[in-house]
This record gives structure tokens, C-alpha cells and sequence, in this order.
């Protein structure tokens, strides 16, 4: 890939203007979710591209879980410092990108080359941006990122699952 093909998208007026409402949208989301699941309250993650669930996890306790169905938006590799959208990663299982394709095609229709570049420049920032947008027109729950060796994955809930058993 010649470097050129890297470059950053610019940053219109529109796409602003998209990014803060997006950004307004998962905040009130990651709140509800906060507050209604605890999120915040446990220690561990797993996540199973196969099954498409992402569960929350204390080791103390192996009754209290959240489940949550997710949705891959994308990544930022921490080597190349490139964001790649999951519509264009073959290793991502079809699994948990059946409906990220739908940010694309807004991209698509509204001329926004961040959302339909499938790989360029970019930091844990652009990440979270896209990850908002992403929430944004998905009408997602919430995100999570996951902090793997050499890249952020950003994901988005989809569905979550309370599996939290009260004793």
C-alpha cells in the first residue's frame, strides 16, 4: 500500500458536526449502561468472535456476568498507528461485522471519506470517533475498546444479556 493511501481523511464541517452528535449519543448510552449493569464494576473481559458475545466478569464470583452481543467497528494498530474499518478485515469473523456496513453506506451517501476508507492514519482517538458513529447510526448500547497486544479493537453493543445472578 503506497503511503498516500494511509493519509487521514480530511475533517469537514460535516463530518464535525456528525462526530459531536455521535459523541453526545454514546455518552448518554455508556451511562445507562453504567448505571443499569455496573459495567465499570468488573474485573474481567472475555470476548468470542464465534458466538458474537462479549461478557463482563468478576473472578470472585462466577454468577455475577453481563453478556453482551457486539458488533466489531474496528482497529487501531498500535505498530502502523492505522485505523482499518472490521468491513475490511478479513480477520474478523462474519460473526460480529454483519451490520457494520451500514456506517459505510452512510459514508457513502454523505460523501465522508472517514467512514469509508477502509484503512488510513490514525490514533485511539479516530478510534473512538469512528466507534461513535458507529454507535451512533447502529442505535448501539454502548462500546468498549479491548486492549490487545498490538491494537485497540472497538466494538459496539449490540444486544446485552443480564446474566447477573443475585444471591
Amino acid at each position: 500500500m503506497h503511503p498516500e493511501d494511509l493519509k487521514t481523511p480530511i475533517r469537514t464541517l460535516e463530518f464535525e458536526s456528525r462526530s459531536k452528535k455521535a459523541y453526545k449519543y454514546l455518552k448518554e448510552q455508556q451511562e445507562i449502561v453504567v448505571k443499569e449493569y455496573g459495567i465499570h464494576q468488573y474485573e474481567n473481559w472475555f470476548y468470542d468472535q464465534e458466538t458474537g458475545i462479549l461478557t463482563f466478569s468478576n473472578p470472585t464470583s462466577e454468577e455475577e456476568i453481563v453478556q453482551i452481543e457486539y458488533e466489531e467497528v474496528g482497529s487501531i494498530s498500535k505498530i502502523s498507528n492505522t485505523w482499518l474499518w472490521s468491513w475490511a478485515n478479513p480477520h474478523v469473523e462474519e460473526k460480529i461485522r454483519t451490520d457494520i456496513e451500514i456506517v459505510k453506506k452512510f459514508g457513502n451517501e454523505n460523501n465522508i471519506e472517514q467512514l469509508t476508507k477502509r484503512k488510513w492514519g490514525a490514533d485511539e482517538y479516530d478510534g473512538w470517533e469512528m466507534t461513535a458513529i458507529a454507535a451512533f447510526l447502529m442505535k448501539a448500547k454502548g462500546a468498549y475498546r479491548f486492549p490487545l497486544d498490538n491494537t485497540f479493537t472497538f466494538v459496539i453493543y449490540k444486544k446485552l444479556i443480564d446474566r447477573r445472578i443475585k444471591k
